[in-house]
């Protein structure tokens, strides 16, 4: 069962205007963020955007996230670290194996994870 503090957070970014799925299985609460926006460097406008947390979360923190798995960079390279495609949902995912390198679960929340999935996003087009 997923925390009061997941559901809060989740409900305040669907505030914000993200279109999200929370969905139990597999042992993960995986959050579903449907039309997710993608810097101009990548074959798409719009991707959907999985990130798989553990049910201790924020305790757990967040680690790595999937994306369609036809995201490409414009140019038709793959993303740095995001090479591997895995099945969860009964669908298959681009896994972007990057790992944040700090988690506070006292300060750090949802946002912050998104604020990191951004700024990687960017850092892998300018490659």
């Amino acid at each position: 069962m997923v925390s009061d503090i997941l559901q809060d957070e989740l409900n305040v970014l669907s505030l914000e205007g993200y279109v999200l799925k929370l969905i139990e299985a597999e042992g993960f609460a995986n959050i579903l963020f449907q039309k997710y926006p993608l810097p101009l460097s990548y074959n798409s406008t719009f991707t959907d955007l999985l990130l798989r947390l553990p049910l201790s979360y924020p305790n757990g923190k967040p680690d790595m996230f999937w994306t369609d798995e036809r995201l490409q960079l414009i140019s038709g390279k793959t993303p740095k670290s995001a090479d591997v495609i895995e099945t969860y949902l009964g669908r298959r995912w681009r896994r972007f194996s990057w790992h944040a390198s700090t988690w506070n679960p006292g300060i750090d929340n949802l946002k912050v994870y998104l604020e990191f999935v951004n700024t990687g996003l960017e850092k892998a087009a300018m490659v």
